[in-house]
């Protein structure tokens, strides 16, 4: 894992789906769809929100959108998510918050009103990694607990996004060759 570079496994930037705060969630939705047509490999779940300069503001991702239909997640203590869960915690969450209790229906609605604005995430400085940075040092923070992806820089410039997965393509990948 020390010989391989992040940005030997990274995705450009510009082959990554991006779209603007302004856009809708239904927008983001069909772009995702549009590249999961379009592609042979791994298609994106995931998306990068930029300005009008075409500059990274935030991530979009699956957990990120699970989190705005589901609102009553906004009431539950981040702190006391950190770590381990038990599973007592999560069903008393559950039972507590009354999460996923509407009908499908109801949330269907919350998401044709939702902006990108409303549901990304901005990036925390962990969450930057550079692309000289060897590959061992981005499964630790994806092991560690890291809102997926990471952003990939060089110097400044983000270039790129690593996706877990794709670390463990190259992980699993190794593994079978040495069998």
């Amino acid at each position: 894992m020390k010989d391989i570079q992040v940005k030997e496994i990274m995705i450009p930037i510009s082959s990554y789906v991006t779209v603007k705060k302004e856009n809708s969630l239904i927008e983001v939705l069909q772009a995702l769809e549009a590249d999961r047509k379009s592609k042979t490999d791994h298609a994106h779940r995931d998306t990068i929100v930029v300005d009008e300069d075409g500059k990274l503001i935030g991530k979009l991702t699956m957990i990120d959108i699970f989190r705005a239909l589901e609102p009553n997640y906004k009431k539950i203590d981040p702190a006391q998510t950190k770590g381990t869960l038990t599973k007592k915690f999560v069903m008393d969450a559950v039972r507590n918050f009354n999460l996923w209790m509407e009908p499908m229906q109801a949330v269907s609605e919350r998401g044709k009103h939702l902006k990108v604005a409303d549901v990304m995430h901005v990036p925390e400085d962990v969450e930057y990694i550079r692309e000289s940075d060897t590959l061992e040092k981005a499964l630790n923070e994806f092991v560690m607990g890291v809102h997926q992806p990471l952003v990939v820089k060089n110097g400044e410039t983000v270039t790129g996004v690593l996706r877990f997965g794709d670390l463990f393509e190259v992980v699993r990948k190794r593994l079978l060759s040495d069998v």
